[in-house]
């Protein structure tokens, strides 16, 4: 056998060293590349748990401020619960304006209401305490509805009916303190673009659409006369508007606009709660109108008997 110089051979052994600590260098590259990527996922994870459990704690904050005002919503303003962590403001909608967007869309046989007189600082009685605050005046008064553009199939398109409900005896009766309804009629109206085809005896209407605070709707009608008795200057005497839902096979929206004369007295109220939970927070809107009677207590206006209890 033979034998390699001496210097060969120490070459030779530097040479397997070398390569040894370059497979030991890479392997360690290696395994503190996957320690680093698996500690990174880790971290990410915990923060987007941490972000993810927050933002659960802050909807939740805030859905208990919803539920505390909902409850006991007056008086009106900020409210907030700092160990709960929660705040939020109630607030009248459409008070003075124009206009008013529905805040949910109905189905059919669904009703919404609209005031025409105002409510007092806790929200269970009528009262006109200036001349703004209850609709006066000539001015006309129009009800849009339905989705923009119309459904292509007609028979899937909704009609409304609208009751006006008034009191021409004494309105002072009905928006003051005594709030007495006894002498309260309705004026009724039903509307619908085919009415022709429907055979139904509603009031035909063009087809003619309406824009109200940015939302556009299919239909419309400016035909809602007053009642043939002197509400132009009695606050109180127009009380409020029912509007019901007919034919639509699913939710459609509705509004109403007043020109002329005075401007709508609220509507309801408007519940806005933010939550907060670290760096987390949520909002939740909720609208609420105003308490009324069932609906079936609308068919009791047309009646020509009295209500007896048996």
């Amino acid at each position: 056998m033979e034998k390699l110089p001496l210097n060969r051979v120490k070459v030779r052994n530097n040479l397997q060293r070398g390569q040894a600590l370059l497979i030991v260098l890479l392997t360690m590259a290696v395994i503190l590349t996957v320690v680093l990527s698996v500690v990174s996922r880790s971290v990410t994870d915990i923060t987007v748990t941490t972000y993810e459990e927050n933002a659960l704690r802050a909807f939740s904050a805030a859905e208990a401020g919803i539920e505390e005002k909902l409850l006991n919503p007056y008086p009106l303003g900020t409210f907030s619960n700092p160990t709960v962590g929660y705040s939020g403001e109630v607030t009248n909608p459409s008070e003075g304006d124009t206009e008013f967007n529905h805040p949910g869309d109905l189905n059919s046989g669904e009703v919404a209401t609209f005031w025409l007189v105002s409510h007092d600082s806790t929200g269970s009685r009528l009262t006109c305490p200036d001349a703004n605050s209850c609709v006066t005046g000539t001015g006309v008064m129009r009800v849009c509805w339905g989705s923009e553009p119309q459904d292509p199939d007609w028979t899937k398109n909704p009609a409304v009916e609208v009751l006006l409900f008034y009191d021409d005896d004494d309105p002072s009766q009905s928006v003051a303190a005594t709030n007495n309804f006894a002498n309260v009629k309705v004026k009724r109206f039903a509307f619908d673009r085919y009415a022709a085809s429907r055979a139904n005896n509603f009031e035909p209407i063009s087809n003619a659409s309406c824009t109200i605070d940015g939302k556009t709707y299919a239909f419309r009608s400016d035909n809602i006369t007053y009642p043939d008795v002197d509400c132009a200057d009695r606050a109180g005497c127009r009380l409020m508007v029912k509007v019901r839902m007919y034919y639509n096979s699913g939710p459609q929206p509705l509004g109403i606009t007043i020109t002329g004369g005075t401007p709508l007295p609220a509507q309801g109220l408007v519940i806005s709660s933010t939550g907060t939970a670290g760096e987390s927070s949520r909002r939740v809107n909720v609208s609420q109108g105003y308490s009324e009677t069932p609906t079936f207590f609308d068919s009791a206006v047309f009646s020509l008997k009295s209500l007896e209890k048996l």
